[in-house]
């Protein structure tokens, strides 16, 4: 829900005069909107906030009592939030090459050297880089829809999203670690402006310039992961 919450956020806090610069999904059959790079930022960035211990406590509330989550299942969930993501995110970067391998030209698509089918590619892709062997006979790419209704050959725009979005999420959680709420009218206020109204009438590297105040950097992604 966060997710797409983001995106209705983006759609409807625009300030832009012409639909031609606000807020589009790579989907719709017409141009405009932001970067493909960028269009995934503002869900990606909401996502972070239902992590949140103290998101958590105000989000849940017992249906007779009205009490939150103990806190020991606030903290575990807040601590699972990476739970096998080396998995997940080598299968989402080995689709995303897979996505650019096969908008690059008709098959057979040629991958180390041998020649593969739409189908036996995926496959071969997603255990050559999860080390994960796909069902036998199976072709889960079959049900993945971002291949052909707008993301063509643009699936890898998540991870650039999803890095931007954690250094966005960095001023917010930075309050928390002053001991100050991590909801914050203020900067909440600064978000909009910056971030989500401008749409596409300002640059996605702009945007973010405007709201931190400095180049944008994967240091946050990169702590997140304990990669740094």
């Amino acid at each position: 829900f966060f997710h797409e919450f983001g995106h209705v956020c983006h759609c409807v806090l625009t300030n832009a005069q012409h639909s031609l610069h606000s807020w589009a999904w790579s989907a719709v059959p017409w141009p405009g909107g932001v970067e493909q790079d960028f269009l995934e930022v503002p869900s990606m960035m909401l996502e972070n906030f239902v992590w949140c211990p103290e998101v958590l406590r105000r989000l849940s509330k017992h249906v007779t009592d009205g009490t939150c989550l103990p806190e020991s299942t606030i903290d575990a969930l807040s601590q699972s939030r990476f739970l096998m993501t080396g998995y997940t995110k080598s299968k989402y970067l080995a689709m995303s090459l897979y996505d650019l391998k096969v908008h690059s030209g008709p098959g057979p698509y040629v991958f180390e050297g041998k020649e593969y089918d739409a189908v036996s590619l995926y496959n071969v892709m997603i255990e050559k880089y999860t080390g994960v062997v796909p069902v036998p006979e199976s072709f889960a790419a079959a049900s993945w829809f971002h291949l052909l209704m707008g993301y063509d050959a643009g699936y890898y725009g998540y991870i650039y999203s999803e890095t931007f979005a954690a250094d966005l999420y960095s001023k917010f959680s930075e309050l928390s670690h002053d001991g100050k709420p991590v909801i914050d009218a203020n900067l909440g206020k600064k978000y909009r402006d910056k971030i989500l109204s401008p749409c596409a009438t300002i640059d996605g590297e702009g945007m973010l310039v405007n709201f931190l105040g400095r180049e944008p950097s994967k240091d946050a992604f990169l702590r997140s992961r304990i990669l740094m």
